[in-house]
């Protein structure tokens, strides 16, 4: 694991690519690169134009694996987690297609993805989605959340992140999941 220096339970591994005259090869996962993570159940391919933001969103139980293949991707991260080390630690890590690296989110990280000039990202899960039991949300540019995007613009929003509550809100929802920062 390479740990991301400021949020415990994340990692940011650089992937080694192998180019030549008929393209490139990028070996994106080794199991053997997990650590206490369980490995992915399910793979996602998402294509994103410029400007714009998808979440923030949390998980209680999957974690998520991402890898930038085009293009570039802001990540906002909050952690979210009671007990961390870390908790409420918010940063942000540029990835870019350019140089393809592995990031690795566990459960009760909130995180967010923006894409300033447009990308492709995969990313897979430990678990399958569910959205109704293993997925909230908040406000992207929460103030409670730390995140200082640095947007130029409002971005372009799903409808559900444009509706989505308060970080407080989010928190209120998760009571009763055991472990979260501002949660009884």
């Amino acid at each position: 694991m390479h740990a991301l220096p400021g949020i415990e339970g994340v990692s940011l591994r650089p992937l080694a690519s192998h180019p030549d005259e008929r393209g490139e090869l990028t070996e994106v996962l080794r199991l053997a690169w997990l650590g206490e993570a369980p490995p992915p159940r399910q793979w996602n391919y998402v294509r994103s134009g410029a400007n714009v933001l998808r979440g923030v969103h949390v998980h209680v139980t999957h974690w998520d694996f991402l890898v930038v293949l085009e293009g570039e991707a802001w990540i906002g991260l909050v952690d979210l987690r009671r007990g961390s080390k870390t908790c409420g630690n918010a940063r942000i890590v540029r990835m870019s297609g350019d140089a393809k690296a592995l990031l690795t989110v566990c459960p009760g990280v909130a995180h967010g993805f923006y894409f300033p000039r447009g990308g492709v990202f995969t990313y897979g899960l430990s678990h399958y989605w569910d959205p109704e039991n293993d997925e909230f949300g908040c406000r992207w540019d929460d103030p409670a959340l730390g995140l200082a995007w640095g947007l130029e613009r409002a971005p372009l929003l799903s409808p559900r992140d444009e509706s989505a509550g308060s970080l407080a809100e989010m928190l209120t929802a998760l009571e009763g999941k055991a472990g979260w920062c501002g949660s009884g």
